[in-house]
């Protein structure tokens, strides 16, 4: 009897012994499957110059989406951290403006509000009722400050532009619309422009802003167009000028032109001071010349 429990508990040892080397190799097989699976699943890692390309070539929106996960929608300092990140991204973004242009009909609704025609009414009727144009010497000086109202009026209207006084055969260049003619005519044949002494070889009409006593057109040619207007019949070549008849006013009156409103422009030609321009400009001058 002592024999055999003896023998039976080296046998038992000797099965544990190997019961455990089993469960060994078993856990160290499973831990290598694991590592290599691990190893299968990771994504190699990227290069940081390629990570930066995958970056840019994002589209704006996906950056968006990405930056509009607000967690909380009722938290106003997490959405507005989430502004503030949207707005970073957007200004990383390449500038892409679109130019937007107005048509006719899109500035004649702006520029002739009641605020802006009341304006050019009492400016122009007070220049014209104080220097007038018999004299010579004032017309140009004259004709450039209802330039210089018309274009103003423009700008309280919201419109960027760029004066144009010395240009040839236009006043101002409208942002986002067109260069402009800009004429004053009170009587006769409208002047469109001079040569300087010269013969005229230009017998194209700008698209103009007419002011009369009583009103102000926008006259372009794509209109003229579509009212079967030939302005060819009313242009008229005089040597050093090309002038408009009057006559297309009637023809404009008959074709229910769209692009003019009713303006008072009152003064009288008899009772004008017929002040000198350049006199006022010298006055001016001695008062900045003795600040200097």
């Amino acid at each position: 009897m002592p024999l055999s429990n003896t023998n039976s508990k080296h046998s038992t040892k000797k099965t544990c012994k190997k019961l455990q080397y089993s469960n060994s190799k078993e856990k160290l097989k499973t831990n290598e499957d694991d590592i290599k699976d691990s190893c299968d699943e990771q994504e190699p890692e990227k290069e940081p110059e390629k990570e930066k390309e995958q970056e840019q070539e994002q589209e704006p929106e996906t950056l968006l989406q990405r930056n509009c996960e607000v967690k909380d929608p009722f938290a106003v300092d997490d959405l507005q951290t989430e502004l503030d990140n949207i707005e970073t991204e957007l200004d990383k973004q390449p500038c892409i403006v679109k130019k937007h242009t107005l048509k006719d009909y899109d500035f004649w609704e702006i520029f002739k509000n009641p605020h802006s025609l009341q304006e050019i009414s009492q400016k122009v009727s007070y220049l014209l009722q104080e220097f007038g144009t018999i004299l010579p010497c004032n017309r140009f000086d004259v004709g450039n400050c209802i330039e210089f109202i018309i274009n103003d009026a423009m700008k309280g209207n919201g419109f960027e532009i760029s004066e144009l006084p010395n240009a040839n055969r236009v006043d101002v260049d409208i942002q986002n619309y067109k260069q402009l003619s800009i004429k004053f005519s009170s009587s006769g044949d409208i002047t469109l422009h001079n040569s300087n002494s010269s013969i005229n070889t230009d017998l194209t009409m700008k698209d103009t802003i007419l002011l009369t006593k009583t009103k102000l057109y926008l006259i372009t040619n794509e209109e003229l167009k579509n009212r079967n207007i030939d302005i060819e019949n009313f242009i008229k070549n005089s040597g050093d000028s090309l002038k408009l008849k009057r006559s297309i006013l009637n023809e404009l009156k008959k074709s229910k032109y769209p692009y003019v409103c009713d303006i008072d422009i009152i003064y009288d030609k008899k009772k004008c001071k017929n002040r000198l321009c350049s006199k006022v400009v010298y006055e001016q001058f001695k008062k900045e010349y003795s600040n200097k």
